[in-house]
């Protein structure tokens, strides 16, 4: 049994790390993914402000205000070039907010993130040819964001040319060229590991079932605890991390409002993820309960028996329940085709196993016509 009981706890241990590489290859290396998370953050109120500051910064860091104020005053009123670039910096925190929140511009920003995407993956599979980088490093380009800030401040005159004499003007740096190699090899890996290592805790799982001939339940039930206790382990982690991360960010109030949504959208799939086992663990027990001895268990196997004597009743019954589960989609693996598949199977082994054990439990039941 000491064999059987490692091959659950490796199993429960792999369950984790498939869910940490499933999450970086369904979230952080698909474009798809990108793009509706970046209209997620977008969409945040909090999150939104910080951006259009961010915005305001990039566009006050290329354009020297106080200079074109100094231009255009009087000799001995130029000593007020700098308060009033200082109020028209206000002016643009407000126009950037504005500006945010018209639907074009938020597919512009949108279109922006998937582009820096769509470079980066580019780069990681090692695809040369048709990425936009700059000086070797994968940019997200806020320039067209910034030239419409700029341009609704007539005071700054033509700011898309000013913008055009300074390549790296406006360029957030997500990938440095020094950086490549180590990153490529992580994304194969990732890609990898992100589709196929879930399986092989089914299949430790699988295999001690087998082995522990005689005391299967037993196992069954240590296998729904572990996934339960691997489910509430991932939840606790990421609210912990978020906690951390959102302290160590935050420098003012708001920034610490837009850090933590930022934080909640983009850790969604894992927090998925833990809710999905405790899920699977739950169901997992309510199963060995219903298959056990006690005297409720036995009533509710009478009361079944003459329901799902009928094989079509009975699987026909187990799939509206999983198709059900599918349309309402409470997480994102339950839109993922090949978990489905692989909880059609289980549950249709169950149901097997279920109705076998009924009809020799209780030979003379019949479903009432």
């Amino acid at each position: 049994m000491l064999l059987v009981r490692g091959l659950v706890v490796l199993g429960a241990i792999l369950v984790v790390l498939s869910l940490i590489a499933g999450y970086v290859r369904f979230q952080a290396l698909d474009s798809d993914s990108v793009e509706q998370l970046a209209g997620d953050l977008i969409a945040d109120q909090q999150i939104r402000d910080e951006v259009a500051d961010t915005l305001v910064d990039e566009l006050f860091a290329n354009v020297d205000v106080a200079a074109a104020f100094e231009q255009r005053l009087p000799p001995e009123q130029q000593g007020l070039a700098g308060p009033i670039a200082s109020g028209v910096q206000l002016a643009a925190d407000r126009l950037a907010r504005e500006l945010l929140e018209r639907p074009r511009v938020q597919e512009l920003w949108v279109a922006s993130v998937r582009r820096a995407h769509e470079n980066l993956i580019n780069v990681l599979e090692g695809d040369t040819e048709r990425i936009q980088t700059a000086g070797g490093a994968v940019v997200l380009d806020l320039r067209p964001l910034v030239i419409q800030l700029g341009d609704r401040v007539a005071i700054l005159g033509n700011v898309g040319q000013r913008f055009a004499d300074d390549p790296d003007a406006g360029r957030i740096t997500i990938l440095e060229s020094d950086q490549l190699e180590t990153a490529q090899d992580l994304t194969q890996l990732f890609k990898v590991l992100g589709l196929w290592l879930w399986i092989v805790p089914v299949i430790l799982w699988a295999v001690a079932v087998w082995l522990a001939e005689g005391r299967r339940r037993d196992i069954l039930r240590m296998i729904g605890i572990s996934s339960i206790i691997t489910g509430l382990l991932v939840l606790v982690t990421v609210r912990v991390a978020g906690s951390y991360v959102v302290d160590e960010l935050a420098t003012t109030e708001s920034i610490e409002v837009a850090a933590g949504n930022a934080w909640d959208i983009l850790t969604a799939q894992l927090r998925d993820g833990g809710i999905t086992l405790v899920g699977l663990g739950a169901l997992l027990l309510v199963a060995v309960w219903i298959s056990g001895p006690s005297g409720r268990a036995t009533e509710t196997r009478q009361w079944l028996a003459p329901h799902i004597a009928r094989a079509e009743i009975a699987f026909g019954g187990a799939a509206l329940l999983l198709g059900l589960l599918v349309w309402w989609g409470p997480t994102v693996q339950t839109q993922r085709w090949q978990l489905i598949l692989a909880t059609a199977v289980v549950l249709a082994l169950g149901v097997e196993v279920l109705r076998r054990q009924t009809a020799a439990e209780f030979p003379d039941s019949r479903r009432p016509s």
